[in-house]
């Protein structure tokens, strides 16, 4: 059978605290034993991996100081919750501990209520921000999976195929073609586009090719490189769309027909996004093949909608 209770580690060399700390303990946890410091820092990279380490300061050897000083320079235990327990009780010993990255620090002779519950609650913690990390990876693995590696025939086909609800042209990224300056209203019109795709079911955004679906390419979009035209772009959707959208969004640049594209794709978003710029915050959508701006009195009832868990968050709150 897997042992499904959470790992304690002890690292103390008084086996009287031992005993003591694995009576209060083992109903709840399994518990790990080191006598000294090294022996405590090859547990903590030992399956199964402790969820909580209750560590002594004192000891032969190495100590605790230097081992929570490993700790936290390892990636494998960085994250694991920290906890003295010492009889060192002057405030600039827990002061000290603190500062080198403990979460908590008990001092002896233990209370033995005190020390259940402090434990109860740093695990519980731990527990929950590593369940969150690994949905934070299935989510970043599943997002990934479910972009589009788009190829040249890929790309004239959906040219060819015009605008509509899930794709979209725009002839340059900033730069006004007629007055020959850049201009920010087409850097807002491309960020609306993105926009109403992240807050609907996802789409294609094309730059470099003009409304009647004729490729013309970035050469006049006036940007010394790709990159630098790449990294404005980053900038843009981060300031006016926020960081959380970002992995909903690959952007690229493919060659078609021997020019070069800006290629945007969009998936739904996870929460609602919205645009804000000039102290204007809007809340776009697609609707056939535009994008326009809901009304408030609109905006909560699409977001019950299409996000009902960000309604629910709130309503917690």
């Amino acid at each position: 059978m897997t042992e499904s209770r959470p790992v304690v580690l002890v690292v103390d060399d008084t086996p009287d605290n031992i005993e003591l700390l694995h009576s209060m303990l083992r109903e709840d946890y399994k518990i790990k034993v080191a006598t000294n410091g090294d022996k405590g820092l090859e547990l903590a990279v030992r399956d199964p991996r402790p969820d909580i380490i209750l560590l002594d300061i004192m000891m032969p050897g190495i100590s605790g100081y230097e081992v929570i000083n490993q700790l936290k320079e390892n990636a494998e235990t960085s994250t694991i919750p920290v906890v003295f327990i010492t009889a060192k009780s002057q405030a600039e010993d827990e002061h000290k501990g603190l500062t080198l990255g403990a979460v908590d620090y008990i001092t002896k002779p233990f209370d033995p209520e005190v020390v259940k519950a402090r434990v109860r609650t740093h695990v519980a913690a731990h527990l929950e921000l590593r369940q969150m990390a690994e949905e934070n990876r299935e989510l970043r693995a599943r997002i990934e999976r479910a972009f589009s590696d788009f190829s040249e025939d890929g790309l004239l086909s959906l040219i060819q195929g015009g605008e509509n609800d899930g794709v979209e042209f725009k002839s340059t990224l900033r730069w006004n073609l007629h007055a020959d300056r850049s201009d920010k209203n087409i850097e807002n019109e491309c960020l609306k586009t993105v926009a109403g795709y992240l807050n609907g079911e996802g789409g294609v955004l094309l730059v470099g090719v003009d409304d009647q679906g004729e490729v013309i390419g970035l050469g006049k979009d006036h940007f010394k490189t790709e990159d630098k035209m790449l990294l404005h772009w980053v900038n843009l959707v981060t300031a006016y769309l926020g960081t959380g959208c970002m992995r909903c969004i690959r952007s690229a640049v493919h060659d078609v027909s021997n020019l070069r594209l800006l290629v945007v794709e969009c998936l739904p978003a996870t929460s609602p996004v919205f645009f804000n710029r000039d102290n204007e915050e809007c809340f776009f959508v697609r609707m056939g093949n535009t994008t326009q701006a809901l009304k408030p009195s609109e905006i909560l009832a699409y977001i019950g909608q299409h996000f009902p868990d960000a309604i629910s968050a709130d309503a917690e709150k």
